[in-house]
């Protein structure tokens, strides 16, 4: 049975925002004497003496060779966990219990004297780490050649790009052979194909059983991949645990709600030079009835109308579908689907279908564009013009949105053929 590395235990972190006026001596002991008797009354209570939770009553446990995700929105509290992790701050309250040795990726640098070469500081963060140096120099070759800085590797890192910092930091951390490994979204500086090498070497660590992953990123569909269970993270507070394909789902809704909200507050986001404007946009099935949501592999029709308040020549209209987090999935263009539109003036409409997209369960937003064939002028770019949801029949229930399953739906015939048995 595999044993418990990490344990957190109504774990809260509590900053000090700014400085308290007490104006003068005679009024330090007073308020000194409140501020302790008003934490004691409510210790989450604190705006008017300036503080602030970066994580309120945060219990979590995770047991060797398991991955956990942990997503939410900007200022959540995730690095701050993994900061507590890292033991380069303390909590406010609560305990923390951790088993092995622990290698953090957390911050561009972090770890590293700038002064001081790649060679140099794989020796230093190695000795930090507990390694003697014989087992350093063991290793140093192929630190080197995975974070492919043979050219750099005796420059002072001061003189690195931030994609240099990533990669030698990477290349150093997973070598020291931990036990626990932090990693927040530095991964993300990295260009493709060393990302790509990162998440498979991460994959590679995780399927030998012996390294527990806490990992730290904006990008679900890695989370996803990467770890079985997920935590949700807002305001310092947990939302949601469990396996990351439900958690993925419920942080989805979540910001889905709180985006609506923030829409219906202010107008959509849009722009162009005006000569052109969308005035209203619905979609609707193939049989006339208005509406967002759509079972898979049903057809979307789309009418956008316009007003140009002058003559416009050759417009192109364009239709996007793409993820909530911003991923173009189908972008089809009037130019490029033989509609010969001459010229448009005054009040139009267009029409657009969707047939049978491939799409899987998830909710997807619509973006509406028109401007010149060549792309260079826009006279109106709307965006989130709407957003629509595609529901699964019971047959492809367990198609959904995920790492796994990819962002479209695809049937295909397999076939499979065993062997003859070799006698």
């Amino acid at each position: 049975m595999s044993k418990t590395v990490i344990k957190f235990e109504n774990v809260s972190k509590k900053y000090h925002l700014g400085y308290v006026n007490f104006n003068g001596f005679r009024n330090f002991l007073p308020k000194i004497i409140n501020r302790i008797i008003s934490t004691q009354n409510n210790p989450f209570q604190n705006q008017n003496d300036g503080d602030f939770y970066a994580l309120k009553d945060v219990g979590f446990e995770l047991k060797q060779g398991e991955a956990l995700g942990i997503v939410g929105p900007n200022g959540a509290g995730k690095s701050t966990i993994l900061k507590l992790l890292a033991h380069t701050t303390e909590p406010t309250s609560g305990k923390i219990i951790t088993d092995g040795k622990i290698s953090a990726l957390i911050e561009l640098g972090a770890g590293f004297h700038h002064e001081l070469t790649g060679r140099e500081n794989i020796y230093l963060y190695g000795s930090i780490m507990g390694l003697r140096r014989k087992e350093i120099k063991e290793k140093f070759d192929s630190i080197v050649a995975f974070a492919e800085l043979e050219k750099f590797i005796d420059t002072p890192i001061k003189h690195y790009s931030s994609g240099m910092y990533a990669r030698l930091g990477f290349a150093v951390a997973i070598h020291v052979e931990p036990d626990i490994l932090l990693i927040d979204e530095v991964l993300a500086v990295g260009d493709m194909n060393f990302r790509k090498k990162c998440y498979e070497r991460l994959h590679e660590i995780l399927s030998k059983g012996h390294v527990t992953i806490v990992f730290v990123s904006h990008d679900i569909y890695r989370v996803q991949s990467l770890c079985k269970t997920a935590l949700f993270l807002d305001k310092g507070i947990i939302q949601k645990t469990g396996q990351s394909q439900d958690v993925i789902s419920y942080y989805h809704d979540e910001m889905n709600k709180a985006m609506l909200l923030k829409e219906s507050k202010a107008h959509e986001k849009r722009w162009g030079t005006g000569e052109v404007r969308i005035t209203h946009v619905y979609l609707s099935t193939p049989g006339g009835e208005k509406t967002d949501t759509f079972g898979a592999g049903c057809s979307i029709i789309i009418t956008a109308n316009y007003y140009a308040v002058k003559k416009i020549n050759n417009p192109d209209f364009r239709f996007v579908i793409q993820t909530t987090d911003g991923i173009w999935i189908m972008c089809v263009s009037s130019a490029n689907s033989g509609v010969d539109i001459d010229c448009i003036e005054g009040d139009g409409t267009v029409v657009c279908c969707f047939e049978s997209p491939p799409l899987s369960q998830n909710t997807y937003i619509l973006g509406v564009y028109v401007g010149s064939v060549d792309g260079q002028i826009d006279y109106d770019a709307l965006p989130n013009a709407s957003r629509f949801v595609i529901t699964l029949s019971q047959s492809k229930e367990k198609c959904f949105l995920s790492a796994y399953n990819g962002l479209i739906y695809w049937e295909a015939k397999m076939q499979h053929y065993k062997s003859k048995s070799i006698n």
